[in-house]
């Protein structure tokens, strides 16, 4: 190491000790969820200052993971009562009208490019790739658990610097109790909570966040129509940063058509309540188009979407294009 002209070299050894625990789950045919926590003893260590300071060096991780196995681990009778996929052209919107709805019996997993164009004080573009995929788990009879996790990787306009910081942002999970047998008003509610996982100060809040999420659509013939909702508040994290209070509202309209195309809409409107009067609403208006279709045997939804924030606070975007790739895993 070196610092203030001196230089410093030296290497230890130091043993530990390692206990966890974990659980694998499996939902369908092909697919598990694991989670696993795990704690690591290390040795304190005594910095070099003066005076000394004892550091802890414990460690503890928490892992989750989803899985797919190429050999379903079922019987051959009982795979063949759960094939259902076809290339006829009803199963195309059926597949259609899934991937849209968001508590869906159906693992997804999208790729969300969001780019937001006149950023910051040099306006600059913002680019957010959304990874978010989505399972749902048969938890009775007559209930599914839809888990869906939003991981984003991010360019942020540095506010001072005529610069970007790149890296992963804060995650959020947002979990949907949903029954199986609804009628024709599908919903879900549950919690949505989102960590401060972010690799740079500027990608993320710093705080812990935690409130009530819900969605609701229905499905008449070829369209697919709802909204999501969810707020949430500070409740833990670095208490010298500010708190935080948002909501965020995601009304979606599709219109399924020949072939596996589809027009859609779903603008993401926010308020950041904590913010100063004309500053806390993003009001988005647009939309666009998107196709289902194979590469090989994979079956995918993609689409593209241009919106225009007719309200955004000082200094925020004023338009976004989206583009979306999303992996669909039907039961076949």
């Amino acid at each position: 190491m070196n610092a203030y002209g001196q230089t410093w070299n030296g290497s230890s050894t130091k043993d530990g000790w390692l206990v966890g625990a974990g659980l694998e789950y499996g939902f369908k045919s092909h697919w598990t969820i694991n989670l696993e926590y795990e704690f690591i003893g290390l040795a304190s260590w005594n910095s070099a200052t003066v005076p000394a300071v004892a550091l802890n060096r414990d460690v503890q991780l928490v892992k989750a993971g989803i899985n797919y196995k190429f050999e379903s681990g079922i019987s051959d009778a009982a795979a063949a009562t759960s094939r259902g996929y076809s290339r006829d052209p009803s199963e195309d919107e059926d597949l259609a009208k899934k991937s849209q709805n968001p508590i869906a019996d159906l693992v997804s997993v999208p790729f969300q490019s969001n780019t937001n164009f006149n950023a910051g004080p040099f306006n600059r573009t913002q680019e957010v790739l959304n990874i978010q995929p989505v399972v749902p788990l048969h938890i009775s009879a007559d209930w599914n658990l839809i888990a869906r996790t939003i991981v984003p990787v991010i360019s942020q306009p540095n506010p001072i610097l005529d610069s970007n910081t790149n890296g992963i942002g804060d995650i959020t999970e947002e979990l949907f109790f949903s029954p199986l047998h609804s009628g024709a008003l599908i919903w879900g509610v549950g919690p949505v909570f989102t960590i401060p996982s972010a690799t740079d100060p500027i990608l993320g809040t710093g705080r812990v966040l935690l409130g009530p999420t819900a969605v609701f659509l229905t499905t008449p013939g070829h369209w697919v129509m709802g909204v999501l909702l969810n707020n949430q508040w500070s409740v833990g994290g670095n208490p010298l940063l500010p708190s935080v209070n948002t909501f965020l509202a995601q009304p979606f309209i599709n219109y399924n058509m020949a072939h596996g195309w589809y027009l859609t809409s779903s603008p993401l409107v926010t308020a950041n309540w904590l913010a100063a009067p004309g500053q806390q609403w993003v009001v988005p208006v647009g939309g666009g188009f998107g196709r289902i279709f194979k590469i090989g045997d994979q079956p995918v939804s993609a689409n593209i979407a241009a919106y225009y924030n007719v309200v955004h606070p000082t200094g925020s975007p004023n338009w976004q294009l989206r583009a979306e790739l999303t992996f669909l895993f039907p039961e076949k």
